[in-house]
């Protein structure tokens, strides 16, 4: 038929018609985007089948500084070495060399570590594919978003909004991340940030971040941000280095002993008992 069947789930995903010139509107090729996990333990049966039957994988590893996702580790499960894309290529070039391949009949798979959809730019790539006539298709993975809720102890039901912490722009800092927290608290909920990228590619650090937000509690003055607050800072989770702590804003902002990026922060906002109790095993400084 064409198709992948894993055994347990009967989920058929199709592997795309058969290579030839000439192809009919209709035969146009698929785009996989395909969720890796975490890490390479992580990797389901069928990304890794898709990703097998693949002409041509892309690797996209720029959102998730310090993946264990290198083209060597991906390579082993998809049987080819992928070819890395850049941030230049997916967001400012459109993701032409995909499209290039698509074009040319290939069928194409775009892998990202941890789930494919939680980064706006694979949405914008989606959309314009649809756009252009590709069918698109979704292999989820694992993301940071519900691994850092699951690590952290917290209730799933009890977080309000997301937000990016980011770096400053031309001078500009954005105060989004300060609104959604104050908003978020004010609702007794927890706040997820994920944490921005340089252009060198390094990954913003919980300290940064923390930093960030006293920053701009500075200028905007409103109580939001204060020394005693309890967050969680976490590290590479889902990888063997992973780490979690809690505490006071100035203990973990003071916390010297984190792995490298990739960084994700969470602040809790009115706590249940049995979250008090979960984050106890992670608790620094003064209160614990």
């Amino acid at each position: 038929s064409g198709g992948l069947l894993t055994r347990r789930s009967r989920v058929r995903i199709p592997a795309g018609p058969p290579h030839h010139a000439g192809r009919s509107e209709a035969l146009k090729p698929v785009l996989y985007l395909v969720g890796l996990g975490l890490s390479p333990p992580y990797i389901s049966r069928l990304a890794a089948s898709v990703l097998r039957s693949m002409d041509t994988v892309f690797l996209e590893t720029y959102t998730v500084p310090g993946s264990p996702w290198t083209p060597e580790a991906l390579e082993e499960i998809a049987g080819r070495m992928p070819v890395p894309i850049s941030r230049r290529e997916l967001e400012d070039m459109g993701g032409e060399p995909i499209f290039r391949e698509l074009e040319a009949g290939r069928s194409v798979a775009l892998a990202v570590a941890g789930d494919p959809m939680i980064a706006t730019t694979h949405n914008a790539l989606r959309l314009e594919a649809l756009r252009k006539g590709f069918e698109v298709r979704i292999v989820y993975g694992v993301s940071i978003h519900c691994a850092a809720i699951s690590a952290s102890g917290l209730f799933a039901y009890k977080f309000g909004k997301s937000a990016t912490i980011v770096y400053p722009r031309n001078g500009i800092v954005s105060t989004y991340p300060y609104e959604v927290l104050e908003e978020n608290r004010s609702r007794g909920l927890h706040t997820l940030f994920y944490l921005d990228i340089r252009d060198d590619g390094r990954g913003m650090t919980v300290s940064e971040a923390l930093s960030m937000l006293k920053m701009i509690e500075e200028r905007e003055g409103r109580g939001v941000i204060e020394d005693t607050m309890l967050v969680i800072g976490m590290a590479r989770i889902g990888m063997e280095d992973e780490a979690v702590i809690a505490g006071p804003l100035r203990a973990v902002e003071e916390y010297k002993r984190m792995p490298q990026p990739p960084h994700i922060l969470i602040v809790p906002g009115k706590l249940h008992f049995m979250e008090e109790e979960a984050l106890k095993v992670y608790m620094v400084g003064e209160q614990r």
